[in-house]
């Protein structure tokens, strides 16, 4: 990030951080209840938020060298990433040709991607290379390719259609008004350091929602977080995407500093909200990504948290500060979201957000927008 906008957000940060305050909405509202458990309304959201939109799915440094794979789950649909020998990202869906057996699981380098099943092999561009008992088949090897997806990487993020013509860029993604910033990063430099999933029975908004708030850091956070992180946040939003920013205790320094003195990374963590509600979360050890994915149900969530290093961070620094952050998301937030399940389809009460949760009504009503 530009120094002048390290130095405004600081700014910013340090006088919320000084005043004991945090950036405000302007009213209190309301969220239906109904919208965390209501199967209707679930699919509705599937179809307008996941299937028909770009999703960023993964870093880029998760699978930079040649002849790497990722295999996903997302939506449900088996996917692979793959990167050949020159460079080049692909996606397909991770069902070989022949019954629909995966040909890829976790992460790994191969030249090949063969199916467990029958020993069927592909290339990393998805070509069939080769099939045990080949006289056994009639169907031409170019006919049982994988099956293609859209893929693009942008500003070090990898996003994906479920669809072969899905148009993917920034702007169709929805955050084209951050993606300089974004780059300015330069994610694709950082090192990965691990990928966790966790099956959440909790709706996923229930599980955004705890990443878009810092008012529960001084309650659900008390022995954790709220050592380390103030919860005077500021917040800036786009047409569908979001900044969320809170400082460190120790942005408190700054205030006897000149500006010229000042750090040349925000005294805090900045969160990137990129539609439909991936979290992008920058520090100056590194950079985590939080990615909630609809599972069969309403209260039913596949989360994705991974972690990249600093280029210029310790390994141990950045794997410290992703498994710190890690465990205070199981441990704390994810069990909150369960809770707040039950809570919810118990009660049928609706939801408060009130003025000092801004960004949770910013993204309600983008998501409400989103299915009407």
């Amino acid at each position: 990030m530009e120094r002048q906008a390290v130095n405004k957000l600081n700014r910013r940060l340090l006088k919320n951080y000084l005043g004991k305050k945090s950036d405000l909405a302007e009213e209190e509202i309301t969220v239906l209840a109904k919208l965390f458990f209501d199967e209707r309304h679930f699919l509705i959201e599937k179809d307008a938020l996941f299937l028909n939109i770009p999703q960023p799915v993964a870093f880029s440094s998760e699978i930079s060298k040649p002849d790497s794979y990722l295999a996903l789950e997302v939506l449900n649909f088996p996917i692979v990433l793959t990167r050949d020998h020159e460079g080049t990202l692909r996606a397909f869906i991770n069902a070989c040709a022949h019954r629909g057996a995966k040909v890829a699981k976790g992460i790994g380098k191969n030249r090949r991607l063969t199916c467990e099943f029958h020993g069927w092999s592909y290339s990393m561009d998805g070509n069939l290379t080769g099939r045990p008992q080949e006289s056994c088949f009639s169907t031409d090897k170019s006919e049982c390719s994988l099956v293609k997806l859209a893929v693009s990487e942008e500003c070090g993020i990898v996003l994906v259609g479920l669809t072969e013509d899905m148009k993917i860029s920034p702007k169709d993604a929805g955050f084209s008004e951050i993606a300089s910033e974004l780059t300015d990063f330069k994610l694709k430099d950082y090192r990965f350091i691990k990928r966790k999933e966790y099956e959440v029975a909790a709706n996923w908004k229930l599980i955004n929602n705890l990443s878009l708030e810092s008012y529960h850091f001084a309650t659900l956070h008390r022995d954790t977080v709220a050592k380390v992180l103030s919860g005077s946040s500021i917040f800036d939003t786009y047409e569908r995407c979001s900044r969320w920013a809170f400082p460190l205790l120790s942005i408190e320094r700054l205030e006897n500093l000149p500006e010229h003195e000042w750090p040349s990374t925000v005294e805090g963590s900045c969160t990137y909200t990129l539609y439909p509600g991936v979290m992008v979360i920058v520090n100056a050890s590194g950079a985590q990504m939080i990615r909630t994915d609809p599972g069969e149900k309403p209260n039913s969530t596949r989360v994705s948290y991974i972690g990249l290093a600093h280029p210029d961070a310790s390994e141990e620094a950045a794997r410290n500060g992703y498994e710190f952050g890690g465990k205070v998301f199981e441990e704390e937030d994810l069990s909150t979201a369960i809770n707040c399940q039950k809570g919810l389809e118990a009660s049928k009460k609706d939801l408060i957000i009130g003025t000092n949760e801004p960004l949770l009504q910013f993204w309600h009503g983008l998501w409400s927008d989103a299915t009407q």
